[in-house]
């Protein structure tokens, strides 16, 4: 893989807001996420784009930039909607922990 086409895969992303079906998440400042490469840990495996954010419970994966891309806002609406709409007394500790992370960067506005 060329030198070029890796720093175009690797460039971070950032994510400015996330939309819900009838709202946005928006950080308050960009969520900047770094890519990095799996290596296949067999012949013919695949080589995937990863992505980890642990502190708001990102994890992501795919083949390509745009499959990882999409894999990352959907872990961050799926974490919008297990954490953060969740009532505190319903939460485990972890689970409130990453709560508490999303509600330091971001909000969530109607349209």
């Amino acid at each position: 893989m060329s030198t070029a086409v890796q720093t175009d895969l690797l460039a971070p992303f950032e994510i400015w807001e996330v939309r819900l079906d009838q709202s946005t998440i928006k950080f308050f400042e960009p969520l900047v996420v770094q890519p990095a490469i799996l290596p296949p840990e067999e012949p013919g495996d695949n080589t995937y784009l990863i992505a980890d954010v642990p502190e708001l419970n990102i994890s992501s994966h795919g083949l390509t930039r745009d499959e990882l891309w999409e894999c990352i806002l959907g872990d961050i609406r799926f974490n919008w909607a297990a954490f953060v709409c969740e009532n505190d007394g319903c939460l485990e500790p972890l689970a409130k922990s990453i709560k508490d992370s999303y509600l330091a960067v971001a909000e969530v506005v109607d349209g």
